[in-house]
């Protein structure tokens, strides 16, 4: 192992070398077959970062890997970021989501991040029939839902969600895999009907007027999913289980959920994948009102099944970009997300960004100025300088990967001068943190 370490080092400084003097493409090739001789996971992270680095130039190559083979950690190279005004992202990312068209909703009617939840307890005003609590995680920021086995867990959630609207959160797969069928995760929507949403009846049986699901079933090596709709207890639409090794890429990490109902059309991405677009896959009668989460049982105990939630957001109102900029010569959207206090670009932000992309390639005479906005939550000083920076990050990936004229962009940051909601809750904080393109 040791020896294995040491000629992937010296292979990793002769691709290093080669990238001064080569075009970027061709070091990229020697970096993957270098890659694949690596057998350990210490060398894996290595040349990641390596890998990374090639579309920034060698000087970031330099300092993403260190003389003794350490890797730089995320929060090292995060803080390093702060002080430019956009902050490097990783070019197989931009790639991969570059295509992503899912679009949220206009208006936020429910978001939570559990920010303001005590640790150990269920969510204010959430309903369940388990031991659901709120925890936090080793090595993932904030404060994550962790679903208990045998368990439904119900939102606070008290709006119906109209015909038209986006459901997106955050889930983290960690699995103690030892050989037992793991349980069933499910996540989906229910319409109440006569019930409140947040109903005891609706902890034993989620199908209220109308429901759909989709169930994961985790496997160490890939796992399965599907999908199921229903009009009160008869089954609406049903789309088999398929296995698939895409499943493995979701464990020990945050994978970002995306739904889109547009009356009876129904829309599911994970990770910027879209897993499902089904026409006719719901019920025409009946307003969802309730988003629920359920886990099965299994010969596991609770340590070893770890499925957690976080970063909920709905929206109502699916008009297209295109739309709300020709008719009020300004579009606002939510949906443009950023890491934390910083002008990181969140990847699943994408299918936004790319529905600006396609106007400004189909009209090159139009500009838009961005204008970034942010919520009140610390130093106003900051929050502007951070509108500013957020605002140029987003005209930064419209030009670099949509190829978008730097001419047809102005920016500008508002920081928090300009609520659109108060700053008293989550959902209003959520509608304040907000990028505008307004016609020039």
């Amino acid at each position: 192992m040791k020896n294995t370490l040491v000629w992937t080092r010296i292979l990793l400084v002769v691709a290093i070398h080669m990238i001064c003097v080569v075009s970027p493409l061709y070091a990229q090739g020697i970096l993957k077959k270098v890659k694949s001789k690596a057998e350990n996971t210490a060398v894996n992270k290595i040349l990641n970062e390596t890998d990374k680095a090639v579309s920034k130039g060698i000087d970031k190559a330099i300092e993403s890997v260190s003389s003794n083979g350490q890797e730089t950690t995320a929060t090292q190279q995060q803080n390093k970021s702060m002080d430019n005004v956009t902050e490097p992202q990783n070019i197989n990312t931009l790639q991969y989501f570059s295509k992503y068209d899912f679009v949220p909703g206009d208006s936020i009617i429910y978001a939570t991040n559990f920010s303001e939840e005590p640790i150990g307890e269920l969510p204010l005003g959430w309903n369940s029939n388990g031991s659901s609590v709120i925890v936090n995680l080793n090595n993932i920021e904030g404060k994550w839902l962790r679903m208990a086995q045998r368990s439904v867990v119900l939102t606070s959630n008290e709006h119906s969600f109209s015909q038209d609207f986006s459901v997106e959160f955050d889930m983290v797969l960690d699995i103690d895999f030892q050989g037992w069928v793991v349980p069933e995760f499910q996540f989906g929507l229910l319409a109440s009907g006569e019930q409140l949403p947040t109903a005891n009846k609706l902890l034993n049986d989620q199908n209220g007027d109308k429901s759909f699901y989709m169930a994961i079933s985790p496997q160490s090596n890939s796992g399965t999913y599907s999908l199921d709709s229903y009009e009160k207890y008869t089954r609406y639409f049903n789309s088999a289980a398929k296995t698939d090794n895409k499943v493995k890429e979701w464990y020990g990490r945050i994978a970002h959920v995306a739904m889109q109902v547009q009356k009876e059309r129904l829309r599911i991405w994970i990770d910027g994948e879209k897993l499902y677009d089904v026409p006719k896959g719901i019920a025409k009668n009946g307003v969802f009102n309730q988003l629920f989460f359920k886990l099965a049982s299994s010969p596991y105990k609770d340590e070893q099944i770890g499925i957690y939630i976080n970063n909920i957001k709905i929206a109502k109102g699916l008009v297209p970009p295109s739309q709300r900029l020709l008719q009020n010569g300004s579009f606002t959207t939510t949906g443009i997300l950023f890491d934390t206090g910083a002008s990181r670009i969140k990847p699943e932000s994408f299918g936004v960004i790319k529905s600006v992309a396609d106007l400004l390639l189909q009209d090159q005479t139009l500009r838009l100025q961005i204008v970034g906005h942010t919520d009140n939550v610390g130093d106003d000083k900051k929050n502007l300088t951070l509108s500013e920076q957020r605002a140029a990050a987003v005209k930064e990936i419209l030009v670099t990967l949509y190829g978008i004229s730097a001419d047809q962009l102005e920016t500008l940051g508002k920081g928090e001068s300009a609520p659109v909601s108060a700053n008293v809750s989550e959902v209003g904080r959520a509608q304040n943190r907000r990028v505008e393109f307004v016609k020039l």
